[in-house]
């Protein structure tokens, strides 16, 4: 006797599916290889938002240092006025004063000079006038212009330099600048009713001599992983709420000690804010005179 079996439904429907899935293969899955694609189209869009910022700080830089040469020149115009007798006699105290102004005014007009010559984004070394030059006597001038700023903020300075060393060749207006930042920064960020302590020692790096000098404050301190970006342009610290200006203040003290064969940096202080330090390389003909006298 011969059965004849039905066939099940249910087979028919489970077969069909499968005959289906072989024509058609596996359903497609998302791969690596397309979240490396999207990952790579992210980092394309952030580097052309940089670039785009990038353009915009340099246009902005541009625009602003023009238009700070008119009133430089004119605070610069008037207070020579001040300082000729002509126009009246001022105590000696008064000419002081003008006369810090001056400095100042060189000092800013020396900065928007920079700007406009050569962007801190440049890696090509800025343009110095070396000459043989007191290093205290430029540090300790730079102190007794910013008076004014440190009694503001009630900030006292300790000087520290170490044993008396002869002039070095260096750009005097230059290096003004550097130790003028570093000290403004340090007013800024230090504590108020606190106190700088600048010094300066001798020491040899890689067998050749060199000076050490060295700004530190009592404020925050930057973290260590701050503490190359804030030399690039247009950076600062992370949690930085005082800063002012562009950010690019560090960026041209790094060029200028550059221009000087030196190197800058900053560090961890004592009392646990931020020590910049940055060399300036001695004339061999002067490293042993220099390192006699320290002994």
């Amino acid at each position: 006797m011969r059965l004849q079996v039905e066939p099940d439904k249910n087979e028919d429907e489970r077969g069909l599916r499968d005959s289906d899935r072989a024509e058609t293969g596996p359903a497609p899955v998302e791969g690596p290889g397309e979240e490396l694609a999207e990952a790579r189209d992210r980092v394309d869009a952030l580097e052309s938002l940089l670039a785009s910022q990038a353009r915009a700080h340099a246009d902005l830089i541009h625009l602003l240092t023009h238009e700070l040469r008119t009133p430089i020149t004119v605070i610069n115009g008037f207070s020579r006025l001040l300082l000729d007798s002509s126009h009246g006699d001022l105590s000696e105290r008064q000419k002081g004063f003008v006369e810090e102004s001056l400095k100042a005014c060189r000092r800013l007009d020396g900065l928007v000079h920079d700007l406009l010559e050569a962007s801190p984004q440049s890696s090509s070394p800025l343009r110095v006038e070396m000459e043989s030059a007191d290093l205290d006597a430029t540090i300790r001038g730079i102190v007794d212009s910013l008076a004014p700023l440190l009694a503001d903020r009630g900030i006292g300075v300790e000087l520290d330099f170490d044993s008396p060393i002869p002039k070095l060749d260096f750009d005097p207006g230059r290096i003004e600048q550097v130790v003028t930042n570093l000290m403004t920064n340090a007013i800024r960020y230090g504590r108020a009713g606190g106190s700088i302590h600048i010094g300066r020692f001798t020491t040899e790096s890689e067998g050749a001599a060199v000076v050490q000098v060295f700004v530190e404050d009592d404020g925050p301190g930057i973290a260590e992983l701050d503490r190359k970006r804030v030399f690039e342009p247009y950076q600062r610290a992370a949690g930085d709420s005082k800063g002012a200006g562009m950010g690019i203040g560090l960026a041209i003290c790094q060029r200028i000690i550059a221009s000087h064969s030196g190197e800058i940096r900053v560090e961890g202080g004592a009392k646990g804010g931020a020590r910049f330090v940055f060399s300036l390389p001695i004339a061999q003909t002067r490293s042993k005179e220099l390192f006699d006298g320290d002994r």
